[in-house]
């Protein structure tokens, strides 16, 4: 066993990084906390970085095309979204992976050194399943090599990425690192059956998933192994394009490793600043852009901003919606016959409406004002969850009020739903956040509602947030404009403030990339 442990040290120690604040540093039970919830985001990144393997099957044909071959515009977006988001997961589960690497200084009879390991080892086969799989599918491809490793500010790509993916899913040290971490597993089994870990779910998926990504992983070594180093090998000697971009790099391992520990749970917009400058310019109906610097949520998408959400407020707030003539005329032709919005919404969804007027979300925050999906599902939130971010953008909607009424009564109907992680735009069962956002202000015979294309993402049809606002910025100052600006709280990390700011600088905020840590 001591000499199974040198090895595993040996072979994980060289790459780990240093100088950053370690998840190591908590006790054992906010440690065995944060574990299992990073477990579980672990499982929705695996669950990611599997449909875009998918994704990237289907579009087999795009990805082995001839090196002298051009490709058109439309099959240029197809490939660069599926690498944008097979990139943003691939990067995510590394994080994930360095933010417990320091698991191999523990003595194996720690919980968390068990704990450690089920993460990286579970992190580790996915990234060099798939890793490999598309690696050994691009490698060769001058054209692709080099559109990947091209700077993509909308699917949020810096510069050298498909380098350093490279390096990090075709290198002897993280092969040498599958093998290990195999065979370390019957050490820490012991210490999670003690602490019936095992007969948790998560648990058992990850050891699975260790089991699956590693026979996929070892049959890609097997099959491709001397063409992929090799070809590796020589890629490295010419791109000098790496630095910052995986958490083997310092600024990186920063990011996933620093922040996420340190300011976890801390955004750098407060309550006290939402009650003073962003409520005040708020109405029922206004379709809202966030972002988290450090909350991997809906990795999948491009571009800066990762979420959307909308607006209703609370019954106080909709005054002039419940004496507008247009509102009156439209619950004139409903079924329940209510005299305002307020009774409407209490006889359609007497549990939703119980739910919403008593002011207490999944968190136990109040009261409500937030209609928003997330991977509890479509929710009603407060704003210590909705606004409790680090960058924040609003828009209302030029359109009369009976259309804010209608689309507040569909996000009625929406809620409760689950959260569709497959990103289905076709799909009413479950929703991601931007669709909650799109069926709110879905046009239909009796609405104009709000025209947002769908793009293609990794071959699937759906809207980034990101997308929200591109349109406010090309619809700027021209006659069909959707949109008004209503605020946009900007943020310096560096200096830990927000601030309010302006429309024209929204308006370029859908350019920024993805990855904060690259902007100057």
């Amino acid at each position: 066993m001591v000499r199974r442990m040198v090895l595993l040290v040996t072979a994980l120690l060289a790459a780990a990084p240093s100088g950053q604040p370690s998840v190591f540093t908590l006790e054992a039970q906010p440690f065995v906390a944060s574990a299992r919830a990073d477990l579980a985001t672990l499982k929705m990144f695996v669950a990611g970085l599997k449909s875009t393997h998918g994704q990237v099957q289907a579009n087999r044909q795009l990805f082995a095309l001839k090196a002298d071959s051009v490709l058109t515009p439309e099959q240029k977006r197809t490939v660069l979204s599926a690498w944008g988001a097979l990139f943003g997961y691939f990067a995510s589960i590394e994080g994930l992976r360095q933010k417990y690497w320091d698991f191999v200084k523990l003595l194996p009879t720690d919980a968390r050194h068990a704990w450690g390991y089920v993460i990286t080892h579970t992190a580790l086969t996915a990234l060099l399943a798939y890793g490999l799989a598309f690696s050994d599918l691009v490698m060769g491809n001058k054209q692709l090599e080099t559109l990947f490793d091209e700077p993509n500010d909308e699917f949020g790509v810096p510069a050298g990425a498909f380098a350093a993916f490279k390096l990090k899913a075709i290198h002897v040290a993280t092969s040498t690192q599958l093998m290990t971490g195999d065979a370390w597993a019957i050490t820490v089994t012991p210490v999670l059956k003690k602490l019936k870990a095992m007969d948790e779910q998560d648990v058992k998926w990850a050891f699975g998933e260790m089991k699956t990504g590693s026979k996929q992983a070892k049959a890609s070594l097997t099959k491709s192994g001397v063409k992929l180093f090799a070809g590796n090998a020589t890629d490295l000697m010419k791109d000098s394009t790496m630095h910052a971009v995986f958490p083997v790099q310092k600024s990186f391992a920063e990011w996933m490793g620093d922040t996420r520990v340190a300011r976890n749970g801390k955004p750098l917009i407060t309550r006290d600043f939402v009650e003073k400058s962003v409520l005040p310019k708020l109405q029922p109906g206004d379709v809202m852009v966030t972002r988290q610097n450090w909350f991997l949520s809906n990795i999948g998408l491009p571009g800066f901003w990762p979420h959307g959400l909308l607006y209703v407020g609370r019954p106080q707030e909709w005054a002039a919606i419940e004496i507008d003539p247009g509102v009156q005329a439209w619950l004139k032709t409903q079924p329940e016959k209510p005299a305002t919005l307020s009774e409407l919404l209490q006889k359609r969804y007497p549990e939703k409406w119980k739910t919403y007027e008593s002011g207490q979300d999944f968190q136990g925050h109040g009261p409500i004002r937030v209609i928003e999906a997330i991977s509890e599902g479509v929710s009603f939130t407060a704003i210590e969850h909705a606004f409790g971010v680090d960058y924040l953008g609003a828009f209302r909607p030029k359109r009369p009020l009976v259309e804010k009424a209608r689309a507040i009564e569909r996000a009625f109907k929406y809620q409760g739903r689950p959260y569709d992680f497959d990103f289905d735009f076709f799909s009413d069962s479950t929703l991601v956040c931007t669709e909650l956002v799109y069926k709110a202000w879905q046009q239909d015979k009796d609405m104009k509602g709000l025209d947002f294309p769908l793009v293609d993402v990794a071959g699937r049809r759906t809207l980034p947030a990101n997308e929200i606002v591109k349109r406010f910025d090309l619809e700027n100052g021209k006659p069909e404009a959707q949109l008004d600006f209503v605020l946009f709280i900007d943020a310096k990390e560096k200096e830990n403030t927000v601030f309010e700011s302006s429309a024209e600088a929204l308006r370029g905020t859908w350019k920024r990339l993805k990855w904060d840590v690259a902007q100057k």
